[in-house]
């Protein structure tokens, strides 16, 4: 291709765009990420003097095609909200109009940007805010011109979910502020512009981080064509982070012009974006910065306010002797609020070993109780087992002795009191069978031994007593048990 005919090529890719988006997520005063927010700051907290920081939305990181913005904001007591931006917008030629443009006579336009937000209301943790955004002033190609400026209306309400706090922003939205894409063409400016769309941003604050007094801002915001995702990190009191994913639906599309077989088409009008930005908050001079000497004298005290206004530093030998010992008065009450610090810990170490010794005790001894309570459940199912075999044994004693064989029925008794020894029944029928076979000394054995098993077996006391007197002559005990 001819030096001319890439030239022609680039003169009409130029003529058919117009320009990428300007409306940088958190360039604009309040803002979500890229439509109007509310806040809701709580009045005993001095608002900055002003706060200054720059905002990228990048399109493609292979080819230039980001767009950057510087702004300043500030706000004042009666709620009016100001913010200058000036922008450097993104180019939007595909990626064979860039690579033909070999002495860079692409440049980028250029914009400032003024933009306003006032609160009209204000009850209890509802706002109602309007504005005007975008009053913008654009330099392309050595010409000027204005640009139609957004208006919009804020409604915001704050939620307090005990560390957690939710501010809602609802509004709706002319100019950029209904929809801002990424390729204009000519023929749809006007109507963009005119258009008016609702939207919808939430910021979701974190627990406070204690070492900076601040919180975490998480973000989601629906800006009338497109999901967007952020979050604002503080960095210190002052400093603080910004990052987000503007169209997440269209994510897959990130990057597209650098990718094979796409060298010829220019920037998507909802083309996906990441957005980062960083900013700073220049605090306000007041006489609450100033440290004030309790032990300093009150004329001395007058003075150093008075000299305070005028950006003046007072000091005196008597204030400086005397805050050096309030100083040093304040060191020592720290050492020894260390001191007992450290002997409470000390203990709290030795009063958990001990605890974590105890506990192991205990621990051992629940195992013990464990084990012996598993023993003694396995044992009574062996008790009841016997218990049942046994009784097999002291009927058929039974029997057997019913049968005048009194051999048999003596060792039928002996294998039930074999598998269960504590079974009174068992020793009495073995003292009834002594009794018919004539041996009465062994059957008063048997039969006391019944009844220390069952003090309540009244039958075999009956018996004892009978022997005892010698009343017992041949007759049948087993009527009696």
């Amino acid at each position: 291709m001819s030096k001319n005919s890439r030239l022609i090529l680039f003169i009409i890719l130029s003529i058919s765009l117009v320009f990428a988006n300007s409306r940088v997520a958190f360039s604009r005063p309040g803002s979500v990420l890229r439509t109007p927010g509310s806040s809701h700051f709580d009045d005993s907290i001095r608002h900055p003097l002003f706060t200054v920081g720059f905002a990228s939305e990048v399109v493609n990181f292979d080819l230039p095609s980001g767009s950057t913005s510087l702004y300043l904001q500030t706000k004042t007591k009666n709620g009016l909200h100001l913010g200058l931006s000036y922008t450097t917008l993104s180019d939007p030629r595909s990626k064979e109009a860039i690579d033909l443009d070999e002495n860079n006579e692409f440049v980028a336009p250029n914009e400032i940007g003024l933009h306003i937000q006032q609160r009209v209301y204000s009850a209890g943790n509802i706002n109602i805010d309007i504005g005007i955004n975008d009053i913008i002033s654009r330099d392309y190609d050595g010409s000027s011109e204005f640009q139609s400026p957004s208006i919009f209306t804020v409604f915001s309400s704050k939620k307090d979910f005990e560390k957690y706090s939710i501010i809602f922003n609802y509004g709706f939205g002319s100019g950029k502020v209904g929809k801002d894409p990424q390729l204009q063409q000519s023929e749809f400016i006007q109507k963009d512009q005119t258009s008016i769309k609702p939207y919808l941003g939430i910021s979701l604050f974190t627990p406070e981080i204690a070492r900076l007094k601040n919180r975490i801002n998480l973000l989601f915001e629906y800006d009338g064509s497109g999901i967007n995702l952020g979050a604002k990190i503080p960095i210190t009191d002052e400093y603080s982070f910004s990052f987000g994913m503007i169209n997440i639906s269209s994510f897959g599309d990130f990057g597209l012009r650098s990718k094979v077989g796409y060298d010829t088409i220019t920037i998507l009008d909802n083309a996906p974006t990441v957005s980062m930005g960083f900013e700073m908050n220049i605090p306000r001079l007041n006489k609450k910065n100033i440290m004030i000497n309790p032990y300093a004298s009150k004329a001395a005290t007058n003075a150093l306010l008075e000299a305070s206004s005028d950006q003046q530093v007072l000091y005196t030998s008597e204030a400086v002797a005397q805050l050096s010992d309030s100083l040093n008065t304040i060191i020592q009450s720290t050492q020894s609020a260390y001191d007992a610090i450290a002997d409470s810990i000390r203990f709290l170490t030795f009063s958990l070993e001990n605890s974590n010794i105890e506990n192991t005790s205990l621990m051992q001894k629940i195992a013990v109780l464990d084990d012996s309570l598993l023993q003694h459940q396995n044992q009574k199912l062996v008790d009841i087992a016997n218990y049942n075999k046994a009784s097999l044994h002291v009927s058929r004693s039974l029997r057997y002795l019913y049968e005048g064989d009194y051999n048999q029925a003596l060792i039928a008794i002996d294998k039930a009191i074999e598998l269960n020894p504590n079974l009174a029944i068992a020793y009495a029928r073995k003292g009834s069978i002594y009794i018919h076979l004539g041996q009465v000394k062994n059957a008063s054995i048997n039969y006391n031994i019944a009844l220390k098993l069952d003090p309540e077996f009244d039958e075999v006391r009956e018996i004892l007593q009978a022997l005892k007197a010698n009343q017992l002559k041949s007759v049948d005990l087993e009527e009696k048990e």
